[in-house]
């Protein structure tokens, strides 16, 4: 079930595997059907026996076999046996699994923290996770207690504080004791990024702040949460960027525009895609057929069926020998060659 709502349509052609920075002393490869283990040098640390193996995280990794789910340690001794389902990276000492359809929360020992077991449990933000029993949401902390119990028929993580929940139709925002600080009366709502929130009323968008006072006024057909300053936002048929006094900061002049991130946004124009930074300069005009965000400095981009990257300082590499390439993570992207992967 998605979480997140997303007002533009998604210009991203690659993805990030993990949003947590992994560990690269090891990686998962496969000889076969079966994954292992190597070091950055392909020296083989774990034999090949897994029918999956995902990085490592925290000096951990998840592994299956047989339809099961199991945690591993560096040396490959077994943490936790195979008998989940499904588990989660670690994330500070804890992970999410599954087993029989119940889920739950365990340490880095195998231990359950969770008191009780619920039909979902999704990714901890700001130290809650949202957790759904009998059809309803509510909250636990990494302790694995329930800090709010389930009782609102939506709800989506807490950001900055504060969580947006919904019932019969109308969205609000609780605190991270359960009050409600904002109460349910609009038509939408969007979690805090930057002091704001995106908010419907009579169809149209606007942002409030955490007091629910309103910043900018119900005028748009569509926006983009704060990122970095600049929300972009759709008036008409345009789209442009707003600052958080609610003044256009860059023109409405392009198709489509996703978030800032590292100083850069992605914007679409005429079909094509290109880079804007936040003074509204086009570092790479409208170009090419797709593009990702800036990560670690250098976003991927792809122009008549060859893959590529720009640097922040407006610098293209067309890759035509890979196939696929990931975002960089930790200085390094997968890439993948005559149906094998490595790293660049």
């Amino acid at each position: 079930m998605r979480r997140c709502l997303l007002v533009f349509s998604s210009l991203l052609f690659a993805y990030n595997l993990f949003a947590q920075s992994a560990d690269h002393r090891l990686i998962p490869y496969r000889i076969g059907n079966l994954w292992g283990y190597s070091d950055v040098n392909g020296n083989i640390v774990i034999p090949t026996r897994y029918l999956e193996a995902y990085l490592f995280y925290l000096g951990v990794a998840a592994v299956k076999q047989d339809n099961r789910m199991a945690m591993i340690n560096n040396d490959g001794k077994l943490l936790i046996p195979f008998r989940y389902d499904y588990i989660s990276n670690f994330n500070e000492g804890v992970a999410i699994c599954s087993r029989s359809g119940k889920w739950s929360v365990i340490d880095i020992k195998g231990k359950e923290l969770t008191k009780k077991t619920y039909e979902e449990i999704l990714p901890f933000s700001d130290g809650m996770a949202m957790v759904r029993l009998e059809s309803r949401w509510g909250f636990i902390n990494r302790k694995g207690d329930e800090a709010i119990a389930p009782q609102f028929e939506k709800a989506y993580p807490f950001s900055e504080g504060i969580a947006v929940v919904s019932d019969k139709y109308l969205s609000g925002f609780i605190d991270i004791k359960g009050n409600v600080s904002i109460p349910l009366q609009y038509k939408a709502a969007t979690s805090f990024h930057d002091g704001l929130a995106m908010v419907m009323k009579d169809s149209a968008w606007g942002f409030i702040d955490q007091e629910g006072r309103v910043k900018v006024g119900f005028i748009y057909r569509s926006a983009n949460h704060f990122s970095e300053e600049l929300a972009a936002v759709k008036k008409n048929d345009s789209v442009g960027f707003i600052n958080i006094s609610g003044e256009a900061a860059i023109p409405f002049r392009y198709e489509n525009a996703n978030n800032f991130n590292e100083g850069f946004s992605l914007v679409k124009r005429a079909g094509k895609v290109g880079y804007v930074d936040i003074t509204g300069k086009e570092i790479i005009p409208p170009q090419f057929d797709a593009g990702n965000d800036f990560s670690e400095g250098v976003a991927l981009i792809t122009l008549s069926g060859i893959l590529g990257m720009v640097s922040s300082d407006a610098v293209v590499t067309m890759l035509p020998q890979y196939a696929l390439i990931k975002d960089f993570s930790d200085g390094l992207a997968g890439v993948q060659r005559d149906g094998r992967w490595g790293y660049i």
